[in-house]
């Protein structure tokens, strides 16, 4: 498959950070040159840094009305996350639907997906998705994506190279195996809902 420059490069660049054909649980993978440079930069920012805290508080400011939820999990993915609530949707009162940001540490770039919750437990549903958005979502998914362009200058990766399979690769978050990975799971995280 011929990827195009910007994917091929994304692609490049997560093989610096996980061990190729190599399973998470062997020890050779935590021994790996690729896997210690993923530890250094996880450990470098295990802190949230003031751009990300003032990033949060920009997001706080644009989105009145809506819960915001810092989401990042660090020394466990390679990525800020925060999630976005539509208005009126709140996590205790299902459904609660919101958009969610991912931004890489790996690289400039970020993603966004919508998701939805109800109460599984009776009968409600959960889904996720990349773009194209459901209409109700489309106008925090475009504020959201503004923000933090204009904020933190990063790009956003397209649907399409996001779900480009790098199979050769298993990151460690979300218990991935060889196999299964996309680019997306490498950048960010397996834990999407």
């Amino acid at each position: 498959m011929k990827l195009d420059p910007f994917t091929d490069a994304l692609v490049r660049l997560v093989h610096c950070y996980y061990p190729p054909g190599v399973e998470t649980y062997e020890p050779r993978y935590k021994e790996s040159e690729e896997s210690q440079r993923l530890d250094r930069l996880m450990l470098a920012h295990q802190r949230p840094s003031p751009t990300w805290k003032g990033f949060t508080g920009k997001v706080v400011e644009e989105f009145p009305g809506c819960h915001i939820w810092d989401m990042t999990v660090p020394l466990l993915e390679p990525c800020n996350i925060i999630r976005v609530s539509l208005p009126g949707s709140t996590s205790d009162k299902p459904p609660y639907d919101s958009v969610v940001g991912l931004l890489s540490r790996l690289a400039p770039v970020y993603a966004l997906y919508a998701s939805h919750y109800t109460n599984r437990l009776s009968g409600g549903e959960a889904w996720w998705r990349f773009a194209p958005f459901p209409p109700e979502y489309q106008e925090h998914e475009a504020k959201l994506a503004a923000l933090i362009e204009a904020t933190l200058g990063f790009t956003r990766v397209s649907t399409e190279a996001l779900l480009t399979p790098v199979p050769d690769l298993a990151p460690v978050s979300g218990n991935a195996v060889l196999g299964e990975a996309v680019l997306a799971d490498c950048l960010f995280t397996r834990v999407r809902w």
